[in-house]
């Protein structure tokens, strides 16, 4: 039995954004990759909105959420109370769900997903890719032997590696990129891997691994993508 997802990312909603998703959706679940908006009110209202539609919406926060990264963790902990109180919502920041064998594992990646402003924020954002990067490592290290998980997808903000640039990717000094996490897949569970922030629309197989975006950038109209794994 397969499953279905709606794939939506990079909304960049404002407060006076009007964000409909009435009779757009085409599966009972959604990935949400991230950059809903800078406003936490914003990110509340539209995920609220998605759990009257959806059976299950799995979210991971993006660089927009997180846009003054020095409150980072306290941006967690808010996007944490928020979904933790909508029903039918997921946040997936250290967080895997296990839906009918498939296996649902976030991030954001932090990579090449923000600008550098200073060498204090650069080294904050490398210390979260790399915590970030350790704990996807880690996760499908231990799915490899859950007998309950057949297949895996990764739903990240950041783009997984500069493999998946169409020849434009952004100058920077980010070196290791999330991808790097995916050594531990002995097992070959991973499937699908759905990310966010770059504008450009991607779905290509690499090493039986479908990467797969559906950006939104203020494109009018914008739909859902649908995968199935």
């Amino acid at each position: 039995m397969s499953l279905s997802f709606d794939i939506i990312s990079d909304l960049y909603l404002t407060t006076n954004s009007v964000f409909d998703w009435n009779d757009k959706p085409t599966s009972l679940f959604c990935l949400v990759a991230g950059n809903i908006s800078t406003n936490i009110f914003v990110v509340q209202k539209t995920l609220r909105h998605l759990s009257t539609i959806y059976h299950g919406v799995f979210y991971i926060d993006g660089s927009l959420e997180n846009s003054e990264v020095i409150n980072r963790d306290n941006r967690v902990e808010e996007i944490s109370k928020i979904c933790s109180a909508i029903p039918k919502v997921v946040y997936l920041h250290n967080n895997v769900v296990v839906l009918e064998g498939v296996a649902i594992l976030g991030l954001n990646g932090w990579y090449k997903n923000h600008e550098h402003t200073s060498i204090s924020n650069d080294f904050q954002y490398k210390s979260y890719r790399y915590e970030d990067i350790s704990y996807l490592s880690n996760t499908i290290g231990k799915l490899q032997l859950h007998v309950d998980v057949r297949k895996i997808v990764v739903v990240s903000n950041s783009i997984p590696d500069d493999s998946l640039y169409l020849g434009d990717g952004p100058n920077s000094e980010d070196d290791i990129s999330p991808a790097y996490g995916l050594g531990k897949d002995t097992e070959h569970k991973i499937k699908t891997w759905v990310f966010g922030t770059y504008d450009k629309e991607i779905n290509t197989v690499i090493n039986n691994i479908n990467y797969v975006n559906n950006p939104c950038y203020d494109k009018k109209p914008y739909y859902p993508k649908r995968i199935e794994i």
